[in-house]
C-alpha cells in the first residue's frame, strides 16, 4: 500500500495513533500535548486531534513539524522506509502476494575496472556536462580513459552497471542483471518526493539543481532503459513496492515522442493521482544545466508540474467559457433556437441536447416540428431532416406552405421559397428503415462539411433492428443517439409515437412515450402534442349547418395543445394552446401568423393564394 493511502488511514484514526505513539501526553483543547517526541513531560509539542489537520504536529522547542508519518518516524527513531513498514503492521496491511513469482535468477555484475573521474573524463563531466564533483561522487560514478560507468546500487548492493562511451549511448556492462532505477545511492532517507528522469546524467543534473534549493526533500532517479512504452518499463515490477514510499512522483522525461509515451505509461501504472509531468524549457535536464537555466527556473518547473488527469475529469474553472455562453450567448445557436409562436419565450433548443416530440398518430407532431424548423431556419439554423416516413418532396411541400404562408404557391413563389430554404436545409434522402450507425454517419458528414447544427429524426421506430417490444434495442439506440448529440454542438429532434390506449382527452406527458423508458429519460426536452378532434368535428357540423356564430366561436378556440412535459433547464414546462391554419399548415397563438420568413424578390405574388 502506497504512502498516500497509509497517510489517509492514519488520519482517519488520528487520536488512536497519537495515543499509541505518545501515551504520556494529555488532551487539551482539541490537541495532544507532550514535551517532545521522546515523550518527555511538557507541552512544547502539540498534535491536532480532529478536523482536516488531524495529525499535524509542531514541536516549538525544536522547530520540527510534520504529519503522522513524520511523527511516527521521529518517535520511533526510524527512517521513512522502516517507519512505513511498521505503520503497515500497525494498520494490519499485508503486502500483495501473487502466485506467479518474479524472475530472481539475475546475474550479479562484476565491479567495473574504473576509478573516480580524472583528467579528460572529469573535464568532460564538469566542463561540458556541468556536473559538480560533489554530484559525481554522490552517485559514485566512475570512469576509464574512454567511458563513464554508472553503478545501480540499492541497499549498498551493486545490481546493474551501465557504461557510456563519451560519444556513445549507455548500455549495461553485462546481460541478465536485475533492472532497477539509477540513483538510489543518493536518495535521502526521509524523502517523500521523487523525480524520475530519462537518463543517468539527467537524474544527476536534477539532483544538483534541487539539492541546492531544498536539501533532502527530493530524490532523483533515472529509468534504466530509456523512454518509450511497453517492455521498456519491465523494471517497474521490481521497483513498484519501493516507490510506494513517495507521495509525489515527478516524471521528467525528454520532450520528444518517446518521452511523452513514457510519461503516459508510467503515470498510468504508478497512479495518476500521485504522478505529475514536468515541462522543461529544453529537451532534458542536462541540456538545461548546460544552457544556464537557473535553479529557481527548474524549481518553478517542478512546482508547475501537472497531473495527467483522466480526460473525463475536469475542474469547474475549465468550463468558464462554456458557462459564460449560457448566460451571455452571442449567436442564436448558442442561446438556443426559438419556436415561432407567442407564449413560448422560454422554450429554447440548445446545442448538446435532445428534444423528444411525442403524440398520438395524426396529432400533428411532425407537422408542428416542420413549422418550428422553418422558424429555426429564419434564425440561422442549418437543418438536416431525416424523415423516414415521408419522401423529401412531401416534407418540402409542407415546409413550402409554412415558409411561404400559402396554400398553393405560384411557380415563381415556389422557386423563391426553395431558394430561401436551400442555403440552410438538407434532407436525408431515404424513406424506410435505416440503422443508427448509417444515419449518424450521414449526420456527422453534414455537420462537418456544411456546419449543420440541428438534426431531425422522424421517427424513432423507423430505425432498423428496433421492434415495438425490444426494449433493449430501443435503449441501445437511444444511448447511441444521446452520446452523439451531447458530445457535439448540435440539437437533435426525435419524433416518437405515444402509447396506444391513452385517453384521447389527455395531453401527452413524460409517461406517454411509446417504448422503453430510456427514450424519455435521455431527452432534455419532451414536448407532447395533442389535437382536439372533438372541436374539429363540432366545427364541421357548424359549417354544414351554416351556423356562422358557432363557426366563429369554434374557430376562436385552440385546436391544439402543446405540453412541454420535461425541460432539464426548468424554464419552459407547462401546457399552452395553439391554433392551426389548414391552408398554410401554420400554427399560431392568438392572431393568425403572417410572419414573413423571407423577402421575396418577386414584384408580384398571387395574394389570392396567400393563407390566413
Amino acid at each position: 500500500m502506497e504512502i498516500r493511502e497509509l497517510k489517509s488511514r492514519l488520519h482517519d484514526r488520528a487520536e488512536s495513533v497519537i495515543r499509541h505513539l505518545l501515551p504520556q501526553g494529555k488532551k487539551s483543547s482539541g490537541e495532544w500535548k507532550v514535551g517532545s517526541t521522546a515523550g518527555d513531560v511538557g507541552q512544547s509539542l502539540s498534535v491536532r486531534l480532529t478536523g482536516d489537520k488531524a495529525g499535524v504536529w509542531s514541536d516549538f522547542a525544536t522547530g520540527q513539524s510534520g504529519d503522522l508519518i513524520d511523527l511516527w518516524r521521529e518517535v520511533r527513531g526510524l527512517n521513512l522506509v522502516s517507519a512505513l513498514d511498521e505503520i503497515r503492521s500497525y494498520l494490519g496491511v499485508e503486502p500483495h502476494k501473487f502466485n506467479k513469482p518474479l524472475r530472481e535468477s539475475f546475474k550479479k555484475p562484476n565491479r567495473p575496472q574504473c576509478s573516480a573521474p580524472i583528467g579528460k573524463m572529469l573535464e568532460y563531466l564538469t566542463q561540458e556536462r556541468k556536473l559538480t564533483l560533489e554530484t559525481i561522487n554522490k552517485f559514485r560514478v566512475g570512469t576509464t580513459d574512454t567511458a563513464i560507468f554508472f553503478p545501480f546500487i540499492k541497499d549498498d548492493e551493486l545490481t546493474l552497471v551501465k557504461y557510456r562511451p563519451v560519444n556513445g549511448k549507455p548500455r549495461p556492462t553485462e546481460a541478465n542483471c536485475k533492472p532497477i532505477l539509477f540513483g538510489w545511492q543518493a536518495v535521502p532517507d526521509d524523502s517523500r518526493e521523487v523525480v524520475i528522469c530519462e537518463g543517468e546524467i539527467d537524474a544527476m543534473s536534477m539532483h544538483q539543481y534541487l539539492n541546492n534549493v531544498d536539501l533532502n526533500r527530493y530524490s532523483c532517479l533515472s529509468v534504466p532503459f530509456g523512454a518509450g512504452s511497453g517492455g521498456k518499463h519491465n523494471w517497474l515490477a521490481y521497483e513498484y513496492n519501493d516507490l510506494e514510499r513517495f507521495e509525489t512522483i515527478y516524471l521528467c522525461m525528454d520532450t520528444d515522442t518517446a518521452g511523452h509515451e513514457a510519461a503516459d505509461d508510467l503515470s498510468d501504472r504508478l497512479g495518476k493521482h500521485r504522478c505529475k509531468i514536468v515541462q522543461l524549457p529544453h529537451k532534458d535536464v542536462n541540456e538545461c544545466l548546460q544552457k544556464g537555466i537557473t535553479e529557481d527556473e527548474i524549481k518553478q518547473a517542478i512546482d508547475n508540474a501537472k497531473q495527467i488527469d483522466p480526460e473525463e475529469l475536469r475542474r469547474a474553472g475549465d468550463f468558464y467559457d462554456q458557462v459564460h455562453k449560457t448566460f451571455h450567448p452571442t449567436t442564436p445557436s448558442e442561446s438556443g433556437y426559438a419556436v415561432p409562436w407567442e407564449g413560448f419565450k422560454e422554450l429554447r433548443f440548445r446545442p448538446h441536447e435532445i428534444t423528444l416530440w411525442t403524440g398520438a398518430s395524426g396529432a400533428g407532431k411532425s407537422q408542428l416540428l416542420s413549422h418550428a424548423s422553418v422558424g429555426f431556419i429564419n434564425q440561422g439554423a442549418k437543418i438536416c431532416l431525416a424523415s423516414l416516413e415521408m419522401t423529401p418532396a412531401q416534407s418540402l411541400r409542407r415546409m413550402v406552405k409554412q415558409a411561404g404562408n400559402v396554400d398553393i404557391p405560384t411557380d415563381d413563389h415556389l422557386h423563391a421559397t426553395l431558394d430561401w430554404l436551400d442555403d440552410n436545409l438538407w434532407l436525408y434522402n431515404h424513406v424506410g428503415r435505416t440503422t443508427v450507425e448509417k444515419l449518424l454517419d450521414g449526420f456527422e458528414y453534414a455537420r462537418k462539411r456544411y456546419g449543420v447544427d440541428t438534426f431531425i429524426i422522424d421517427s424513432f421506430m423507423r430505425l432498423a433492428n428496433i421492434s415495438v417490444d425490444d426494449y433493449s434495442a430501443q435503449s441501445n439506440a437511444m444511448f447511441q443517439l444521446t452520446d452523439w448529440a451531447v458530445n457535439r454542438p448540435v440539437h437533435l429532434h426525435l419524433v416518437a409515437h405515444a402509447r396506444k390506449g391513452q385517453d384521447p382527452k389527455d395531453v401527452p406527458d413524460i409517461e406517454s412515450v411509446k417504448g422503453t423508458s430510456e427514450i424519455g429519460a435521455n431527452a432534455f426536452l419532451i414536448i407532447g402534442v395533442w389535437r382536439n378532434r372533438k372541436l374539429e368535428d363540432e366545427l364541421i357540423q357548424a359549417e354544414l349547418s351554416n351556423d356562422i356564430d358557432e363557426v366563429r366561436r369554434l374557430k376562436s378556440m385552440a385546436g391544439v395543445k402543446i405540453n412541454v412535459a420535461k425541460d432539464r433547464n426548468g424554464e419552459s414546462e407547462g401546457k399552452r394552446p395553439l391554433s392551426f391554419c389548414k391552408r398554410t399548415f401554420r400554427y399560431y397563438s392568438g392572431q393568425p401568423d403572417n410572419t414573413e420568413y423571407f423577402k421575396s424578390h418577386l414584384e408580384e405574388v398571387d395574394l389570392a393564394q396567400v393563407g390566413g
